[in-house]
């Protein structure tokens, strides 16, 4: 008797470290700082007890250098997935920051009306809470036999340290959250999503 088996549907999730991250992080804190010292309220989304500012970050002046990162790292999903460039153009709709004190965390969410979304890590101290990716197929925590160990095939939900300077990339539509905060320091983010746009 032969067997032989067949994956499907696999859900990447891409890491990238950027290079001189150590330069580039300071600068963007700065923003980051200021931008909260004037909008001490913020905007709620997922965040809880966090603060999440506004997500127009990517059309100012000191943050075009991350921009062209992400445009950089966002091509090289898209020449992996076969995307047909030919026909559109990817590019950043929005890009927000998200500072998590002790004990904030975000909520199970997706990103509607997006392609990819991301997300860069500029402060990330020990036990500040992990991002986590729940299994796209519900139907298949309907009934969950005992296991050994989870593995590829049968993990629930898998989870991210974040570490300064690491930036991940996603499928917009991929359910994720972020555990809680148990550190006495922040933990602070630049998120963005992608979209896609006809070439005339």
């Amino acid at each position: 008797m032969s067997s032989s088996r067949n994956d499907w549907f696999p859900t990447p999730i891409w890491h990238f470290t950027v290079d001189n991250y150590q330069r580039l992080n300071p600068i963007l804190l700065q923003e980051i700082d200021a931008e909260q010292q004037r909008d001490r309220k913020g905007e709620k989304w997922s965040n809880i007890l966090g603060w999440h500012s506004v997500n127009n970050l990517h059309e100012r002046d000191r943050f075009s250098e991350f921009t062209q990162i992400i445009h950089k790292n966002v091509l090289e999903v898209a020449t992996f997935l076969r995307w047909d460039l030919q026909q559109f153009s990817v590019n950043i709709t929005t890009c927000w920051a998200v500072v998590n004190g002790k004990l904030a965390s975000n909520s199970v969410h997706n990103h509607p009306n997006s392609i990819l979304s991301g997300v860069y890590y500029l402060k990330a101290p020990d036990n500040c809470g992990s991002i986590f990716f729940s299994d796209p197929r519900p139907a298949s925590q309907m009934l969950i036999p005992p296991v050994t160990e989870f593995n590829l095939w049968t993990f629930p939900k898998v989870s991210y340290k974040p570490h300064e300077g690491t930036m991940l990339l996603f499928p917009s539509w991929l359910l994720h959250g972020v555990d809680m905060n148990m550190s006495e320091e922040a933990r602070i983010c630049l998120s963005f999503n992608i979209g896609m746009s006809p070439l005339k």
